[in-house]
Protein backbone atom coordinates (compact mmCIF):
# COMPACT_ATOMS: atom_id res chain seq x y z
CA UNK A 1 0.00 0.00 0.00
CA UNK A 2 1.32 3.43 -0.95
CA UNK A 3 2.14 5.72 1.93
CA UNK A 4 0.60 9.12 2.60
CA UNK A 5 3.85 10.77 1.48
CA UNK A 6 3.84 8.84 -1.78
CA UNK A 7 0.21 9.52 -2.64
CA UNK A 8 0.01 13.18 -1.64
CA UNK A 9 2.07 16.38 -1.73
CA UNK A 10 2.53 19.38 0.51
CA UNK A 11 1.38 21.43 -2.47
CA UNK A 12 -2.18 20.06 -2.23
CA UNK A 13 -4.83 22.32 -0.71
CA UNK A 14 -6.32 19.53 1.42
CA UNK A 15 -2.91 18.74 2.90
CA UNK A 16 -2.29 22.42 3.63
CA UNK A 17 -5.64 22.75 5.40
CA UNK A 18 -4.94 19.84 7.73
CA UNK A 19 -1.23 18.94 7.54
CA UNK A 20 -0.92 17.18 10.90
CA UNK A 21 -1.34 13.54 9.67
CA UNK A 22 1.07 14.36 6.85
CA UNK A 23 3.59 15.73 9.35
CA UNK A 24 3.26 12.56 11.42
CA UNK A 25 4.16 10.57 8.31
CA UNK A 26 7.09 12.90 7.72
CA UNK A 27 8.37 12.22 11.22
CA UNK A 28 8.64 8.52 10.42
CA UNK A 29 11.27 9.41 7.81
CA UNK A 30 12.69 12.54 9.42
CA UNK A 31 14.78 13.48 6.37
CA UNK A 32 13.97 12.28 2.86
CA UNK A 33 13.73 13.19 -0.82
CA UNK A 34 10.24 14.30 -1.85
CA UNK A 35 9.51 13.16 -5.41
CA UNK A 36 6.53 15.51 -5.68
CA UNK A 37 8.54 18.62 -4.89
CA UNK A 38 11.86 17.54 -6.36
CA UNK A 39 13.76 18.43 -3.20
CA UNK A 40 14.79 17.04 0.16
CA UNK A 41 12.54 17.69 3.15
CA UNK A 42 13.56 17.83 6.80
CA UNK A 43 10.98 17.25 9.54
CA UNK A 44 13.33 16.09 12.31
CA UNK A 45 13.97 18.73 14.98
CA UNK A 46 17.55 17.76 15.83
CA UNK A 47 18.63 17.34 12.20
CA UNK A 48 17.01 20.66 11.29
CA UNK A 49 18.90 22.51 14.01
CA UNK A 50 22.17 21.12 12.68
CA UNK A 51 21.33 22.22 9.14
CA UNK A 52 20.39 25.72 10.28
CA UNK A 53 23.68 26.11 12.14
CA UNK A 54 25.81 25.15 9.13
CA UNK A 55 25.56 27.98 6.60
CA UNK A 56 28.87 26.94 5.01
CA UNK A 57 27.13 23.89 3.50
CA UNK A 58 23.44 24.78 3.69
CA UNK A 59 23.11 28.26 2.21
CA UNK A 60 20.34 30.83 2.36
CA UNK A 61 21.57 32.70 -0.72
CA UNK A 62 18.85 32.54 -3.39
CA UNK A 63 17.24 29.78 -1.32
CA UNK A 64 13.76 31.32 -1.38
CA UNK A 65 13.76 31.80 -5.17
CA UNK A 66 11.10 29.43 -6.57
CA UNK A 67 11.71 30.02 -10.28
CA UNK A 68 13.39 26.59 -10.53
CA UNK A 69 10.05 25.00 -9.56
CA UNK A 70 7.81 27.23 -11.65
CA UNK A 71 8.85 29.79 -14.23
CA UNK A 72 7.28 33.19 -13.62
CA UNK A 73 4.96 34.55 -16.31
CA UNK A 74 6.69 36.77 -18.87
CA UNK A 75 4.82 39.83 -17.56
CA UNK A 76 6.23 39.17 -14.08
CA UNK A 77 9.76 38.94 -15.49
CA UNK A 78 9.20 42.22 -17.36
CA UNK A 79 7.97 43.97 -14.22
CA UNK A 80 10.93 42.60 -12.26
CA UNK A 81 13.35 43.95 -14.87
CA UNK A 82 11.70 47.37 -14.59
CA UNK A 83 11.87 47.31 -10.78
CA UNK A 84 14.86 47.67 -8.48
CA UNK A 85 16.93 44.52 -8.74
CA UNK A 86 16.32 42.16 -5.78
CA UNK A 87 19.20 41.93 -3.32
CA UNK A 88 20.05 38.87 -1.25
CA UNK A 89 19.65 40.19 2.26
CA UNK A 90 18.79 38.85 5.74
CA UNK A 91 16.71 35.69 5.11
CA UNK A 92 18.38 35.18 1.72
CA UNK A 93 22.00 35.88 2.63
CA UNK A 94 24.91 34.24 4.47
CA UNK A 95 27.98 35.55 6.31
CA UNK A 96 29.82 37.81 5.91
CA UNK A 97 27.09 39.87 4.22
CA UNK A 98 24.41 38.63 6.59
CA UNK A 99 26.61 39.51 9.58
CA UNK A 100 27.14 43.04 8.26
CA UNK A 101 23.43 43.72 7.72
CA UNK A 102 22.29 42.06 10.95
CA UNK A 103 24.79 44.09 12.98
CA UNK A 104 23.42 47.33 11.53
CA UNK A 105 19.78 46.40 12.15
CA UNK A 106 19.82 44.56 15.48
CA UNK A 107 19.67 47.66 17.69
CA UNK A 108 16.01 48.67 17.23
CA UNK A 109 14.86 45.07 17.73
CA UNK A 110 16.66 44.24 20.96
CA UNK A 111 14.52 43.36 23.96
CA UNK A 112 15.27 46.68 25.67
CA UNK A 113 14.02 48.68 22.70
CA UNK A 114 10.93 46.53 22.18
CA UNK A 115 10.02 46.93 25.87
CA UNK A 116 9.93 50.69 25.33
CA UNK A 117 7.20 50.13 22.74
CA UNK A 118 4.94 48.27 25.17
CA UNK A 119 2.64 51.21 26.09
CA UNK A 120 2.19 52.04 22.40
CA UNK A 121 1.47 48.41 21.51
CA UNK A 122 -1.05 48.09 24.34
CA UNK A 123 -2.78 51.28 23.22
CA UNK A 124 -3.14 49.89 19.68
CA UNK A 125 -4.55 46.62 21.02
CA UNK A 126 -6.99 48.33 23.38
CA UNK A 127 -8.21 50.51 20.51
CA UNK A 128 -9.00 47.35 18.55
CA UNK A 129 -10.87 45.82 21.48
CA UNK A 130 -12.78 49.08 22.04
CA UNK A 131 -14.14 48.67 18.52
CA UNK A 132 -15.95 45.41 19.28
CA UNK A 133 -16.20 45.12 23.07
CA UNK A 134 -19.86 46.19 23.08
CA UNK A 135 -20.89 43.70 20.39
CA UNK A 136 -20.22 40.41 22.16
CA UNK A 137 -18.58 39.09 19.00
CA UNK A 138 -15.81 39.96 16.53
CA UNK A 139 -14.02 38.67 13.47
CA UNK A 140 -10.60 37.97 14.92
CA UNK A 141 -8.54 38.32 11.73
CA UNK A 142 -9.80 41.60 10.25
CA UNK A 143 -10.74 43.31 13.53
CA UNK A 144 -7.82 42.22 15.69
CA UNK A 145 -5.00 40.14 14.21
CA UNK A 146 -4.43 42.32 11.13
CA UNK A 147 -4.66 45.88 12.52
CA UNK A 148 -2.35 45.26 15.49
CA UNK A 149 0.90 44.38 13.67
CA UNK A 150 0.20 46.53 10.61
CA UNK A 151 -0.27 49.60 12.83
CA UNK A 152 2.82 48.77 14.89
CA UNK A 153 5.04 48.39 11.82
CA UNK A 154 3.64 51.61 10.31
CA UNK A 155 4.56 53.47 13.50
CA UNK A 156 8.02 51.89 13.60
CA UNK A 157 8.80 52.81 10.01
CA UNK A 158 7.50 56.31 10.58
CA UNK A 159 4.61 56.01 8.13
CA UNK A 160 1.21 57.58 8.70
CA UNK A 161 -1.32 55.02 9.92
CA UNK A 162 -3.49 55.85 6.92
CA UNK A 163 -1.02 53.75 4.90
CA UNK A 164 -1.93 50.63 6.91
CA UNK A 165 -4.03 49.09 4.08
CA UNK A 166 -1.16 49.62 1.64
CA UNK A 167 1.34 48.09 4.07
CA UNK A 168 -0.90 45.06 4.46
CA UNK A 169 -1.29 44.70 0.70
CA UNK A 170 2.44 45.06 0.01
CA UNK A 171 3.21 42.51 2.70
CA UNK A 172 0.73 39.99 1.31
CA UNK A 173 1.93 40.54 -2.25
CA UNK A 174 5.57 40.12 -1.25
CA UNK A 175 5.11 36.69 0.26
CA UNK A 176 2.23 35.13 -1.69
CA UNK A 177 4.35 34.04 -4.70
CA UNK A 178 6.74 32.24 -2.35
CA UNK A 179 3.85 30.04 -1.21
CA UNK A 180 3.83 28.45 -4.70
CA UNK A 181 0.03 28.19 -4.81
CA UNK A 182 -0.79 31.22 -6.92
CA UNK A 183 -2.30 31.80 -10.37
CA UNK A 184 -0.32 33.56 -13.09
CA UNK A 185 -2.80 36.45 -12.99
CA UNK A 186 -2.34 36.89 -9.25
CA UNK A 187 1.45 36.64 -9.63
CA UNK A 188 1.36 39.54 -12.09
CA UNK A 189 -0.75 41.58 -9.64
CA UNK A 190 1.83 40.92 -6.93
CA UNK A 191 4.70 42.02 -9.17
CA UNK A 192 2.90 45.28 -9.99
CA UNK A 193 2.24 45.84 -6.30
CA UNK A 194 5.92 45.32 -5.39
CA UNK A 195 6.94 47.85 -8.03
CA UNK A 196 4.51 50.35 -6.44
CA UNK A 197 5.95 49.54 -3.01
CA UNK A 198 9.47 50.23 -4.24
CA UNK A 199 8.46 53.60 -5.69
CA UNK A 200 6.70 54.63 -2.48
CA UNK A 201 9.47 53.53 -0.10
CA UNK A 202 12.15 55.13 -2.30
CA UNK A 203 10.33 58.45 -1.90
CA UNK A 204 10.11 57.95 1.86
CA UNK A 205 13.81 57.06 2.12
CA UNK A 206 14.71 60.22 0.20
CA UNK A 207 12.56 62.23 2.59
CA UNK A 208 14.46 60.78 5.55
CA UNK A 209 17.78 61.71 3.95
CA UNK A 210 16.60 65.33 3.65
CA UNK A 211 14.73 65.42 6.97
CA UNK A 212 15.74 62.67 9.45
CA UNK A 213 13.08 61.45 11.89
CA UNK A 214 13.03 59.22 14.97
CA UNK A 215 11.94 56.15 13.03
CA UNK A 216 13.17 52.91 11.50
CA UNK A 217 13.41 54.27 7.95
CA UNK A 218 15.79 56.95 9.19
CA UNK A 219 17.81 54.28 11.02
CA UNK A 220 18.12 52.34 7.75
CA UNK A 221 19.14 55.47 5.80
CA UNK A 222 21.75 56.55 8.35
CA UNK A 223 23.26 53.11 9.10
CA UNK A 224 26.96 52.78 8.28
CA UNK A 225 29.09 49.63 8.38
CA UNK A 226 32.63 49.35 9.76
CA UNK A 227 33.98 50.80 6.51
CA UNK A 228 31.63 53.75 6.73
CA UNK A 229 29.47 52.50 3.86
CA UNK A 230 25.67 52.99 3.84
CA UNK A 231 23.14 50.52 2.54
CA UNK A 232 22.50 50.63 -1.20
CA UNK A 233 19.00 51.48 -2.38
CA UNK A 234 18.45 47.81 -3.28
CA UNK A 235 19.47 46.78 0.21
CA UNK A 236 17.22 49.38 1.84
CA UNK A 237 14.24 48.24 -0.23
CA UNK A 238 14.98 44.57 0.50
CA UNK A 239 15.28 45.25 4.23
CA UNK A 240 12.04 47.23 4.32
CA UNK A 241 10.19 44.59 2.32
CA UNK A 242 11.33 41.80 4.64
CA UNK A 243 10.43 43.88 7.71
CA UNK A 244 6.92 44.36 6.32
CA UNK A 245 6.43 40.63 5.93
CA UNK A 246 8.12 39.60 9.19
CA UNK A 247 6.39 42.36 11.15
CA UNK A 248 2.97 41.86 9.67
CA UNK A 249 1.79 38.65 8.02
CA UNK A 250 3.41 36.18 10.40
CA UNK A 251 2.27 38.07 13.52
CA UNK A 252 -1.28 38.28 12.17
CA UNK A 253 -1.30 34.52 11.62
CA UNK A 254 0.19 33.88 15.05
CA UNK A 255 -2.47 35.97 16.82
CA UNK A 256 -5.38 34.43 14.92
CA UNK A 257 -4.04 30.90 15.37
CA UNK A 258 -3.49 31.55 19.07
CA UNK A 259 -7.09 32.68 19.57
CA UNK A 260 -8.29 29.50 17.87
CA UNK A 261 -6.13 27.46 20.27
CA UNK A 262 -7.54 29.33 23.27
CA UNK A 263 -11.08 28.49 22.20
CA UNK A 264 -10.27 24.86 21.39
CA UNK A 265 -8.70 24.46 24.86
CA UNK A 266 -11.13 26.17 27.28
CA UNK A 267 -9.47 24.62 30.33
CA UNK A 268 -6.18 26.29 29.45
CA UNK A 269 -7.97 29.51 28.50
CA UNK A 270 -9.35 29.53 32.05
CA UNK A 271 -5.97 28.65 33.50
CA UNK A 272 -4.34 31.58 31.70
CA UNK A 273 -6.93 33.92 33.15
CA UNK A 274 -6.10 32.63 36.64
CA UNK A 275 -2.35 32.48 36.06
CA UNK A 276 -1.25 35.09 33.49
CA UNK A 277 2.40 34.36 34.34
CA UNK A 278 2.10 31.45 31.91
CA UNK A 279 1.34 33.76 29.00
CA UNK A 280 4.84 33.64 27.50
CA UNK A 281 4.68 29.85 27.43
CA UNK A 282 1.31 30.06 25.70
CA UNK A 283 2.76 32.42 23.08
CA UNK A 284 5.54 29.93 22.36
CA UNK A 285 3.06 27.05 22.29
CA UNK A 286 0.91 28.96 19.79
CA UNK A 287 3.99 29.51 17.63
CA UNK A 288 4.95 25.85 17.98
CA UNK A 289 1.53 24.42 17.16
CA UNK A 290 0.44 26.86 14.46
CA UNK A 291 3.89 27.82 13.07
CA UNK A 292 2.89 30.90 11.04
CA UNK A 293 5.96 30.18 8.89
CA UNK A 294 5.51 26.52 8.03
CA UNK A 295 8.89 26.17 6.39
CA UNK A 296 11.69 27.76 4.36
CA UNK A 297 14.47 26.49 2.12
CA UNK A 298 18.21 25.98 1.91
CA UNK A 299 20.56 25.37 -1.03
CA UNK A 300 23.29 22.73 -0.60
CA UNK A 301 26.71 24.09 -1.60
CA UNK A 302 28.72 20.85 -1.61
CA UNK A 303 28.15 17.11 -1.66
CA UNK A 304 27.27 16.08 1.87
CA UNK A 305 25.43 13.53 3.97
CA UNK A 306 22.37 14.25 6.09
CA UNK A 307 20.85 11.64 8.38
CA UNK A 308 22.35 8.84 6.29
CA UNK A 309 21.26 10.32 2.94
CA UNK A 310 23.69 11.42 0.24
CA UNK A 311 22.77 14.98 -0.67
CA UNK A 312 24.44 16.33 -3.84
CA UNK A 313 25.63 19.91 -4.23
CA UNK A 314 22.92 22.07 -5.78
CA UNK A 315 20.10 20.24 -4.02
CA UNK A 316 17.38 22.16 -2.22
CA UNK A 317 16.12 21.32 1.23
CA UNK A 318 12.79 22.39 2.66
CA UNK A 319 13.12 22.89 6.39
CA UNK A 320 9.59 22.15 7.54
CA UNK A 321 9.50 24.14 10.79
CA UNK A 322 5.90 23.19 11.52
CA UNK A 323 6.74 19.48 11.42
CA UNK A 324 9.84 19.90 13.59
CA UNK A 325 7.73 21.81 16.10
CA UNK A 326 5.60 18.67 16.50
CA UNK A 327 8.49 16.22 16.70
CA UNK A 328 7.59 13.83 19.53
CA UNK A 329 11.27 13.19 20.27
CA UNK A 330 11.56 16.84 21.31
CA UNK A 331 8.05 17.57 22.60
CA UNK A 332 6.06 14.92 24.52
CA UNK A 333 2.44 14.83 23.39
CA UNK A 334 3.45 17.18 20.57
CA UNK A 335 -0.04 17.86 19.21
CA UNK A 336 -1.36 19.06 22.57
CA UNK A 337 -1.39 22.64 23.82
CA UNK A 338 0.40 22.69 27.18
CA UNK A 339 0.94 26.08 28.84
CA UNK A 340 3.21 24.43 31.41
CA UNK A 341 5.50 22.88 28.77
CA UNK A 342 9.05 23.45 30.00
CA UNK A 343 10.71 23.65 26.57
CA UNK A 344 8.09 25.54 24.57
CA UNK A 345 10.61 28.33 24.01
CA UNK A 346 12.79 26.05 21.89
CA UNK A 347 10.24 26.05 19.04
CA UNK A 348 11.74 26.93 15.66
CA UNK A 349 8.86 29.06 14.39
CA UNK A 350 11.29 31.98 14.21
CA UNK A 351 14.07 29.90 12.69
CA UNK A 352 17.30 29.37 14.61
CA UNK A 353 20.97 30.25 14.62
CA UNK A 354 22.16 33.37 12.83
CA UNK A 355 18.94 33.49 10.82
CA UNK A 356 16.71 33.61 13.87
CA UNK A 357 14.02 36.14 12.92
CA UNK A 358 15.17 39.73 13.42
CA UNK A 359 11.68 40.74 14.55
CA UNK A 360 11.09 37.81 16.91
CA UNK A 361 11.10 39.98 20.03
CA UNK A 362 8.59 42.38 18.49
CA UNK A 363 6.28 39.62 17.27
CA UNK A 364 6.38 37.86 20.64
CA UNK A 365 5.62 41.13 22.46
CA UNK A 366 2.64 41.87 20.20
CA UNK A 367 1.25 38.38 20.66
CA UNK A 368 1.85 38.47 24.42
CA UNK A 369 0.02 41.78 24.85
CA UNK A 370 -2.76 40.86 22.40
CA UNK A 371 -3.66 37.66 24.29
CA UNK A 372 -3.18 39.30 27.70
CA UNK A 373 -5.50 42.22 27.01
CA UNK A 374 -8.07 40.11 25.19
CA UNK A 375 -8.34 37.74 28.17
CA UNK A 376 -8.39 40.64 30.64
CA UNK A 377 -11.23 42.44 28.89
CA UNK A 378 -13.40 39.48 27.90
CA UNK A 379 -14.48 36.14 29.30
CA UNK A 380 -15.57 32.84 27.81
CA UNK A 381 -14.13 33.15 24.31
CA UNK A 382 -15.98 30.72 22.02
CA UNK A 383 -16.51 30.15 18.31
CA UNK A 384 -19.50 32.05 16.98
CA UNK A 385 -22.09 29.35 16.14
CA UNK A 386 -22.39 28.33 12.49
CA UNK A 387 -19.98 31.07 11.38
CA UNK A 388 -16.61 29.38 10.89
CA UNK A 389 -15.20 27.10 8.23
CA UNK A 390 -11.59 27.45 9.51
CA UNK A 391 -10.17 27.81 5.99
CA UNK A 392 -6.57 28.97 5.61
CA UNK A 393 -4.91 30.99 2.88
CA UNK A 394 -3.32 28.57 0.39
CA UNK A 395 0.45 28.55 0.83
CA UNK A 396 3.27 26.07 1.24
CA UNK A 397 5.19 28.57 3.32
CA UNK A 398 2.72 30.40 5.58
CA UNK A 399 -0.28 29.25 7.59
CA UNK A 400 -2.98 31.79 8.31
CA UNK A 401 -6.72 31.73 8.81
CA UNK A 402 -8.87 33.70 6.39
CA UNK A 403 -11.50 34.42 9.06
CA UNK A 404 -12.26 33.50 12.66
CA UNK A 405 -15.60 34.53 14.12
CA UNK A 406 -15.53 34.68 17.91
CA UNK A 407 -18.17 35.25 20.58
CA UNK A 408 -17.41 36.36 24.14
CA UNK A 409 -18.83 37.66 27.39
CA UNK A 410 -17.66 40.66 29.40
Amino acid sequence: MASLLEEHSLAENDIQECPWPYYQAMHEKGFYFDEHLGMFVCADYAVMREIMRNTAVFSNVNSQNISHMRKPPEEVLKLQRESERPVNILVSSDPPEHTRVRKLLDGPFRTREITKLRPQIREIINNCIDGFIGKGAFEAVSEFAIPIPVTVIADLLGLDRSYAPDIKRWSDDSVEPLGMMISDERWIECARSIRQFQEFITQELNRRKADPQEDLLTHIVEARDDDGQPFTLGEMLGITQQLLVAGNETTTNGIAGGIQLLIENPDQQDQLRRDPDRMLTFVNEALRLESPVQGLFRVVLEDTEVAGHEVPAGSRIMLRYAAANRDGKKYPNPDNLDISRHNAGTQVGFGAGIHHCLGANLAREEMFQAFTLLLERTSNLTFKPNANDFVHHPSMVLRGLKELHVSFEV
